[in-house]
């Protein structure tokens, strides 16, 4: 498991976001009242970074192969694990104090953030296409920068509080990261248990048939 995750990780890429995620959450601890939107930049970074572990430029090959779905996810698991602990040690070390009174909802929204990301790409694995994390990234990032710059329909959906936040504010917050974050891991436990509803092993790619193990 560990040489296949070495051999079909883009360790590259985890690595650049794990560190740009450093880097952004350092920016935000050092002047949060002007620099928060950054936190929501790296919130979309740990989902596309996610997605991205999980992308199979061979997948015409592997989804035909004897090791199934499940147990390639879980060796590319290993990657998403680095950023978690990139994240978990970030929030950590910014502390309380630095994110509004809020590390754990901050901490919360990055770790949804990331099974988000997994789910998206277990799922799109699941249907045959080999690579659903680039297309992710390409949405995922632009759009939470824009909406912690924006922070549209803030009346009904609290996605990025900001400090001036109310408490109710943040509760909705931490409600709806919640129920992302659990929605994403049931879409993960079905896409690699082939849950037969959404076409398993209908997909093809280059005319040959992929399973979706």
């Amino acid at each position: 498991m560990l040489g296949y995750a070495a051999r079909a990780v883009p360790w590259m890429r985890v690595a650049v976001a794990a560190i740009l995620v450093v880097v952004l959450m350092e920016l935000v601890r050092w002047d949060a009242w002007m620099l928060w939107p950054l936190q929501g930049t790296a919130v979309g970074l740990l989902a596309a970074a996610a997605a991205w572990c999980f992308d199979e430029q061979a997948g015409i090959v592997v989804d035909v192969a004897p090791r199934t779905l499940a147990w390639r996810s879980a060796s590319r698991g290993l990657g998403v694990l680095v950023l978690f602990l990139a994240w978990v040690a970030v929030v950590l070390h910014a502390g309380d104090t630095a994110l509004f009174g809020h590390r754990n909802a901050v901490l919360l929204q990055g770790l949804a953030a990331l099974v988000a990301g997994a789910g998206y790409a277990c799922w799109r694995r699941s249907l045959g296409e080999p690579m659903p994390g680039l297309l992710f990234a390409g949405v995922a990032v632009p759009a939470t920068t824009a909406w912690a710059l924006l922070h549209p329909f803030d009346e009904h959906l609290v996605v990025f509080p900001y400090g001036s936040a109310s408490e109710t504010d943040w509760q909705v917050s931490v409600i709806g990261w919640s129920l992302l974050g659990v929605c994403a891991a049931v879409l993960i436990a079905a896409a690699l248990a082939e849950a037969p509803w959404w076409g398993r092993g209908h997909a093809h790619r280059g005319g040959l048939p992929t399973r979706s193990v």
